[in-house]
């Protein structure tokens, strides 16, 4: 049994970068040995293991060949005589399919230290078609290292536009696509993973929204230089809902996208007299949920920002009104409780605070 450290580790390395987690590749080995050395099997059917003492992912060499449509279309071949070359091959990258063995020496059998060096992402093989997701996986690289000034070379290119032209997109899940576009979000500069996607003719075919959007362009670029939650990042940029719903975004960052698509074009248009600040307050259910009325104050702070509009005083008077209600209600278990108690608890909350709150921004 030989092990090998593999893939993104092996890459960050080369690039000078600490590496977030290791990858370990175990040659010449079989499932019943290392589970007899007290590794966890990862699922029953796929040849993934953790350490005993490091859980770290332990995975056998193995052979892929597709046999059907979509990610679990693949048979695998996990015996000993799976060369540490043949897994290797199977890879998306070059720059992805260099080993280091336990004396510190490299092996790459598909020249991916020099593409490192130049700077360019190669595929391995015509392999790299059988998984569509790999077309993702480069954009989101090429965002994650845009400081290193990485191309994608021509023939990459071609695979990754053979790609869409077979339509094995369609076969990806939701949680695969989401699972890429967040990390993208990570990165400083997301908008590079949507241009490689334009410009392998991914998003014409299956993102025309994108394509030619300029204002999204410039909302990304533009909120991934500031402190931002990434869940509100995504909120804020102005995608389609069909590419929201492309991309599976899960719940939580759904309940902020329609929060601010909602509520944000009357937050604008509102007066600030102590009607009209009570109404949009209850159909915020602001009362129930003071962190919601705080989550969007934040939303509409960025969009003022982003779009140069001064509206100090009225963000002023809700992050007021917040404190209030925030102080006046103790919330941690109010969606819990029926509607009466809570009508009680907000009694106090009424027109003449709001009143307070707005004479002292008028003096």
């Amino acid at each position: 049994m030989k092990i090998y450290l593999v893939g993104g580790a092996v890459r960050d390395k080369l690039l000078g970068l600490e590496p977030k987690e290791n990858d370990w590749l175990v040659v010449n080995s079989s499932q019943k040995e290392l589970l007899d050395l007290g590794y966890r099997q990862v699922g029953k059917q796929f040849p993934v293991f953790l350490h005993p003492k490091t859980s770290e992912e332990y995975a056998l060499a193995r052979l892929e060949r597709k046999t059907e449509k979509g990610h679990k279309g693949f048979k695998f071949d996990v015996s000993k005589s799976v060369s540490l070359e043949q897994d290797l091959l199977r890879r998306d990258l070059t720059i992805n399919a260099i080993a280091q063995d336990e004396n510190g020496d490299l092996i790459d059998p598909y020249n991916g230290i020099d593409d490192l060096k130049n700077r360019v992402m190669r595929h391995v093989s015509k392999a790299f078609c059988e998984d569509p997701l790999r077309v993702f996986r480069v954009a989101r690289f090429c965002a994650k290292f845009e400081e290193y000034n990485f191309t994608i070379h021509e023939s990459t290119y071609k695979e990754m536009k053979n790609v869409v032209d077979s339509n094995e997109i369609e076969t990806l899940s939701k949680e695969r696509l989401w699972g890429e576009l967040s990390k993208s979000f990570n990165t400083k500069n997301p908008w590079i993973f949507f241009q490689v996607l334009i410009d392998s003719k991914v998003a014409e075919k299956y993102f025309v929204d994108i394509v030619n959007n300029d204002l999204l362009k410039k909302k990304i670029i533009y909120f991934s230089k500031l402190e931002i939650e990434k869940d509100v990042f995504l909120s804020l940029v102005g995608f389609s809902i069909d590419f929201v719903e492309s991309f599976g975004f899960p719940k939580k960052v759904l309940d902020l996208y329609f929060l601010f698509n909602e509520f944000s074009t009357k937050f604008i248009s509102l007066n600030l007299d102590d009607k009209s600040i009570l109404d949009f307050l209850n159909s915020l259910d602001a009362f129930r949920r003071p962190d919601r009325l705080n989550i969007f104050l934040n939303q509409m702070q960025h969009f003022f920002s982003f779009h140069k509009i001064k509206e100090e005083e009225k963000i002023s008077v809700f992050k007021d009104l917040h404190e209030i209600i925030k102080e006046k209600i103790e919330y941690g278990d109010l969606s819990l409780i029926g509607i009466e108690e809570i009508k009680k608890r907000v009694e106090h909350i009424n027109i003449n605070i709001i009143n307070l709150v707005l004479s002292k921004k008028t003096k």
